[in-house]
């Protein structure tokens, strides 16, 4: 039994382990230039130590800010010392930044620390828009597109800029997904990019090929253009598979394991309990002594064979007749 409690207590947490106890509802946030961000994360964790970590854009990890809840401290990096702060509570625990810049830019994780690992959130990516950029578009060619596990897309986003040469335009493309955090893709190379200019004028189209798609790939695609110190992004491309629809929920192996295992377990002490109360009611049945049929009168002893009865373990006697005056007894 204190097995079968132990087995249960150990899927129980397992299962819990599993669900998003690191919530990170907003994955995409825009904001201009010089605006407040206060960027979203709730936690659901007996733990004490979170944290906040930031990747930029050129994939550098960077700790911002780690907290303690039972003793109310809060630690910050040198980096993120002025404008940045963590409002925390029983559950939410945001990061608020006063007034963003160019350097904000990029993707933000909260976590929960466990033993030697941190569970982290999906992620937030923040992007900024800048004053400038009026004059420039970009657009992203098509806008969804429902894909078939193996096939090849090719998602394409051209940039009109009368502003910045080529040469000083770079891209890269932001997924966002409902099952994974926010990935950064850098375009492999120039072969899949074109830019010409006319009349002063630059035009640029960058492609993003995608080969043997997998439901994994399906998301919503941003193309984040880098032009002249500005960062430029495009309305998005979304990614759809129609195997994620009908995809059966995953369960770990680990699981599953626990789960056979507390289903044997019940098994096994639903038997040893029935066989227990079977004995126990086998054993009171033959320890019974039955007497029966005893009468007492004023008259002579009349000596008559006694009726024995055996049954298993049992002895009945029956016919049994008492004489005060004689003294005697008969059965």
């Amino acid at each position: 039994m204190i097995l079968y409690l132990a087995n249960a207590f150990l899927l129980w947490s397992l299962c819990v382990a599993q669900l998003n106890e690191v919530s990170q509802p907003v994955s995409l946030q825009t904001l201009n230039l010089g605006d407040s961000a206060t960027i979203e994360c709730y936690i659901k964790s007996l733990m004490t130590t979170k944290v906040w970590y930031k990747v930029t854009t050129g994939r550098k990890l960077q700790l911002v800010a780690s907290f303690d809840s039972f003793f109310n401290r809060i630690v910050y990096a040198d980096e993120f010392k002025h404008g940045y702060s963590v409002q925390s509570d029983r559950l939410d625990h945001h990061l608020f930044i006063a007034a963003t810049s160019w350097d904000d830019v990029g993707t933000y994780f909260c976590g929960v620390m466990k033993l030697n690992d941190i569970h982290f959130g999906s992620g937030t990516f923040l992007m900024l828009k800048g004053a400038k950029m009026i004059s420039d578009s970009v657009v992203q060619q098509p806008e969804s597109q429902s894909v078939q596990s193996g096939d090849s897309v090719t998602l394409s986003c051209s940039v009109h800029s009368g502003q910045c040469p080529a040469e000083h335009i770079s891209v890269m493309w932001l997924k966002n997904s409902d099952h994974s955090a926010p990935e950064m893709i850098y375009s492999p190379g120039n072969e899949n990019n074109t830019c010409q200019m006319v009349s002063g004028e630059t035009t640029c189209i960058y492609n993003l090929p995608m080969r043997s798609f997998s439901p994994e790939d399906a998301g919503i695609y941003h193309c984040v253009l880098t032009s002249c110190g500005q960062i430029l992004f495009g309305n998005g491309t979304t990614i759809t598979n129609p195997d994620t629809a009908s995809k059966p929920l995953e369960v770990s192996p680990a699981v599953t394991a626990l789960m056979l295992s507390n289903i044997i377990l019940g098994i096994v002490v639903v038997i040893l309990v029935w066989t227990l109360c079977k004995t126990r009611r086998n054993n009171s049945t033959n320890d019974a002594i039955i007497y029966a049929s005893v009468s007492s009168a004023h008259r002579n002893l009349i000596r008559r064979q006694g009726t024995e009865k055996h049954t298993g373990d049992s002895v009945v006697y029956s016919n049994i007749r008492f004489s005060e005056s004689n003294r005697e007894v008969s059965s």
